[in-house]
This record gives structure tokens, C-alpha cells and sequence, in this order.
């Protein structure tokens, strides 16, 4: 199959501007299958932007917290930025980190580091 680098381009251009990053596989991907790229990026993207029911700082923690239970150092960061930016407190994170660490404690030892440095790190740059 052939693929338009331009389409290619896009794709990537708006993966990182609607979630502040593009990984590896993203990359991949796009050069590989823009298409379904997009697809998947529309279906991820569908509950935290178009769904109102929870607030949007809560679907971050509850993704800071999925990314502890997989021992997901880089996503435990850019969730807990995304959570505080949205609004979330401190104290949110850490009860819902705590939560989780209840039944994955060995996922506190990569996760509650490098949560609370985020946490510092905002709190530093004043919410920038």
C-alpha cells in the first residue's frame, strides 16, 4: 500500500497538537497506516474530549492510574501533567495513586516518584 507522506504528515501534526506527544509506534504507524492511526487517535481521543459525564481531570488521574498499574513511567508524567493542568489537585492524585497502589504496590515504586515530581515541577512553574 502506498502512502502519501503529506497524509502521513497530518496525521502526525494532529496526534501531537491533540495529545502533546507522538511516540515511536505512532510514528510508525503514521508512515505505515495514517488511516488507522487516525482511527485509533478519533476512538482514544472520543471519551476525553467529547463525553462530558466526568470531569476531564478525572479521566486524566484515572489514566495516570492505568499507566502506574502497567509500571508506565512516561505515561505516569505526561498523565499527571495533563491532570494537573486540567485542574487536578495534589491530594487527587495521590488518593487515586493510592487507590491503585492497594492492589499494585510494586507499581507505586515507579509511579509515586515520578508523580510527585511532575507535581513539584508544576507547582514550580506556577501551572505554565
Amino acid at each position: 500500500m502506498a502512502v502519501d507522506p503529506n497524509r502521513t504528515k497530518q496525521i502526525l501534526e494532529r496526534v501531537e497538537r491533540e495529545r502533546g506527544m507522538a511516540r515511536g509506534w505512532t510514528k510508525i504507524m503514521a508512515e505505515r497506516d495514517p488511516d488507522f492511526l487516525e482511527r485509533l487517535h478519533d476512538t482514544v481521543m472520543h471519551p476525553l474530549f467529547h463525553r462530558d459525564t466526568l470531569p476531564r481531570k478525572f479521566k486524566y488521574i484515572i489514566m495516570t492510574c492505568l499507566n502506574a498499574f502497567q509500571f508506565h513511567e512516561f505515561g505516569v508524567r505526561a498523565q499527571t501533567r495533563a491532570a494537573l493542568k486540567a485542574g487536578a489537585t495534589e491530594e487527587e492524585i495521590l488518593e487515586a495513586l493510592q487507590i491503585v497502589g492497594v492492589s499494585n504496590l510494586h507499581g507505586m515504586s515507579t509511579a509515586l516518584p515520578a508523580a510527585v515530581e511532575e507535581i513539584e515541577a508544576f507547582k514550580k512553574n506556577a501551572g505554565d
